[in-house]
């Protein structure tokens, strides 16, 4: 069963989920999409987990703020949910495209109760040759709603040859379409100056990076370079686009399950 919470850090009312027992796992979601983006993955993944996902502010059933954020922000905010849950560590952290930048910050502010990192599709520093098309992307949606930008975003994210089943791709457009304009244009900004050197530096527990064979956002010698730095990093080849826990959540899954064995867990 899911349960349904909410918490509050500086002012904002944030979203999450627990589900199942065992060994703590959190999960978090990328620039488009809310906590149930990981639906599918977890569908896959089987028990012996307590899993926490939040949305992030800005999304799902998150507060719809109107002020500008950035990645630490979103990982105090991921951390202040760990807390009100009490969840325990050590953490196992996964993340998705500009959630994989979050957990690698949130993973650099946990330190030692992070027990390992999965990055999937990871955008771990701003590509200076999208910047200014993730920032008119935000401002166009924030003026025109966001059926202006759905096309363009998906025609790379979430292509036609992608779909595996068309209910989660319909439920993922649909939702999509329900993300607030103005919140939406924050994270394009958030993502257009990302940059997670300096937390990158600091993992000290083993990383799992996915990369999937026909990413168009990401693909992998661009993740390859991103991981880079990286201690204890091992990077894998999937078969997948950018927005893997949805069309290769069996992948995803597997490879959380390999780590957890890695580490001596039952999965």
């Amino acid at each position: 069963m899911t349960e349904l919470h909410w918490t509050e850090r500086d002012g904002v009312s944030l979203h999450y989920k627990l589900s199942g027992s065992g060994r703590s796992l959190v999960l978090i979601h990328e620039l488009s999409g809310t906590s149930d983006s990981w639906d599918e993955v977890l569908k896959r993944l089987g028990g012996g987990y307590r899993v926490l996902r939040a949305d992030q502010r800005g999304a799902g059933l998150s507060e719809k703020v109107r002020q500008p954020f950035d990645v630490a922000a979103m990982a105090q905010d991921t951390l202040a949910a760990i807390t009100a849950a009490g969840l325990e560590a050590p953490y196992t952290i996964a993340g998705i495209a500009s959630g994989a930048a979050i957990a690698v910050e949130l993973a650099a502010m946990l330190g030692g109760d992070v027990e390992q990192l999965l990055l999937c599709s990871p955008a771990l520093k701003a590509n200076p040759d999208r910047r200014d098309y993730l920032l008119q992307r935000g401002a166009k949606a924030c003026r025109e709603g966001m059926r202006s930008v759905i096309d363009v975003v998906f025609e790379r994210s979430y292509p036609e040859d992608m779909i595996a089943d068309r209910a989660v791709y319909d439920e993922y457009r649909s939702r999509f379409l329900a993300i607030d304009p103005f919140c939406y244009e924050q994270a394009n900004a958030m993502l257009a100056n990302v940059d997670a050197t300096v937390a990158k530096s600091k993992l000290n527990c083993p990383v799992l990076v996915l990369a999937g064979t026909r990413d168009l956002l990401r693909p992998v010698d661009h993740v390859r370079a991103d991981v880079a730095g990286i201690a204890h990093c091992d990077l894998r080849v999937v078969e997948s686009g950018h927005i893997m826990i949805l069309q290769a959540p069996e992948a995803v899954a597997g490879a959380l399950r390999d780590l957890h064995q890695s580490r001596g867990a039952k999965a």
